[in-house]
């Protein structure tokens, strides 16, 4: 039994109504608008009015060729230099048979070029209680310990 709820379908088909005739409506007045407005006829331009026409797109055009002419000699008259490089640099050359590294000044880049320091291992721990190296540590006091009976009197030791 299905208490306090209640089938949607009827809203959505009465929603879905709605939206068609709004639809429906809003297609009506757009044709209406289009019939009500003049509409203008394209006039053909006579062959006196297209030559006018050209002449003036030829001027047009004539001024533009000109200032992007103008544009292109300011340019040519610029010198374009390449900044001198300064400073150490990486030199590779490629060939079919092998490739070549060098180096401007190897002194300043042989820190990068040296092989890693190995990392130094931790120091080993030894039992407090035995004094062989310590597998574990105390969960509470953090003290290492090696076997179950250190383990049992670092506990005893702590009180409760």
């Amino acid at each position: 039994r299905r208490r306090g709820r209640r089938s949607f379908r009827s809203t959505t088909s009465l929603r879905s109504e709605q939206s068609k005739a709004a639809a429906t409506e809003a297609a009506q007045r757009r044709k209406e608008e289009t019939k009500s407005r003049p509409q203008q006829e394209e006039r053909r331009m006579t062959q006196e009015e297209l030559l006018e026409e050209a002449k003036g797109t030829a001027v047009e055009n004539e001024k533009d060729l000109q200032r992007l002419q103008r544009i292109e000699d300011d340019l040519k008259k610029v010198v374009w230099t390449k900044p001198a490089l300064t400073g150490p640099r990486i030199v590779s050359i490629s060939t079919r048979d092998a490739s070549l590294i060098c180096f401007s000044d190897p002194a300043c880049f042989a820190p990068l070029l040296s092989p890693p320091v190995p990392p130094t291992p931790a120091p080993k721990l030894l039992c407090v209680i035995t004094g062989l190296p310590a597998k574990y540590r105390c969960p509470r006091t953090g003290q290492p310990y090696a076997t179950a009976e250190a383990f049992a009197k670092i506990r005893a030791g702590l009180p409760a």
